[in-house]
């Protein structure tokens, strides 16, 4: 089997659909024909159920699909990671983050980085910890920085965790809050305001806080769950939200004043444990190892 004749069926797979995938392909239609007639010859097994109008996947073929685009995206990595042992100048490399160290750990470092390496082609992908542990396993990422305790990261098998410094989750508000007037706080006195949490909060960390977030007290006042804390954040400064966050993704606010970390005397005692993710079966590249170095010094 060769695998042009693997990327043939996957694109009709994808596609479901002859005329389509030959287009995309740059095939005559009758080629594409006898290459997927030619992997079910070597494979002794029907692979797609033909129609006028679509194509669709046998049992056999769903497998071939399963396989098959993992050996492409190994053959794929494979070809860069060949390419990268030539050197840092020929270097690719794809970071994943989610979006409180992408903003907070990053963001700040990744322009030092291409400083010094300016060759070495850079992307960065933004999502949650799941998304992002998806994308490492299918080879679509080198790395990716995300919490690994809450999330139980750092409990899988197949990959290697090197732990960043911890920060402390605090509850934030504008200066101007009424909230903001009080040397010492309950979480009581925060179920009279909306609140932001992160959406992929982790339930037992979640249940620490009570009914807090529980739309069904009877003094409930709003509740926004984030992926991204960005916009979260440029609205606290307009309204009377009250976020939970590291304190690491609002330092420069609450240094230039116009947030405040609220003093909250019964507040769980919880760190957010961001790591460098990468997979243990897989080498690292020159590119990715220099980019620990910048992101993790020590």
């Amino acid at each position: 089997m060769e695998l042009r004749h693997l990327k043939h069926f996957l694109v009709v797979a994808d596609l479901k659909h002859f005329h389509r995938a030959a287009l995309e392909l740059n095939l005559a239609q009758p080629s594409l024909s006898r290459s997927i007639q030619k992997m079910e010859d070597l494979l002794g097994a029907k692979l797609l159920e033909r129609t006028s109008r679509s194509v669709t996947l046998t049992p056999f073929g769903e497998v071939v699909v399963e396989h098959g685009s993992r050996i492409i995206r190994d053959v794929d990595f494979l070809k860069r990671e060949i390419k990268a042992i030539q050197g840092l100048d020929t270097g690719e490399l794809v970071v994943g983050a989610s979006a409180i160290p992408l903003n907070s750990i990053v963001g700040p470092t990744i322009g030092q980085f291409i400083h010094s390496f300016p060759n070495v082609n850079v992307e960065l992908k933004v999502g949650n910890w799941l998304s992002l542990y998806q994308q490492l396993c299918k080879a679509e990422l080198s790395l990716f920085i995300a919490e690994t305790k809450a999330t139980e990261l750092d409990h899988r098998e197949d990959i290697e965790v090197i732990p960043l410094p911890s920060f402390q989750a605090i509850f934030c508000c504008r200066a101007e809050h009424p909230l903001a007037q009080y040397t010492a706080l309950t979480l009581e006195d925060i179920k009279s305001y909306p609140i932001a949490i992160p959406s992929a909060l982790p339930k037992p960390l979640f249940d620490q806080f009570g009914d807090l977030f529980s739309r069904y007290r009877d003094d409930f006042s709003g509740l926004v769950k984030f992926e991204q804390f960005q916009a979260i954040k440029e609205s606290l400064t307009e309204c009377d939200l009250v976020a939970l966050a590291p304190d690491v993704s609002v330092k420069k606010e609450i240094k230039s004043g116009s947030l405040v970390a609220l003093s909250v005397v019964d507040m769980p005692n919880i760190q957010a444990s961001f790591s460098i993710v990468h997979l243990k079966n897989r080498r690292l590249t020159p590119a990715a190892n220099a980019f620990i170095d910048f992101i993790n010094p020590d």
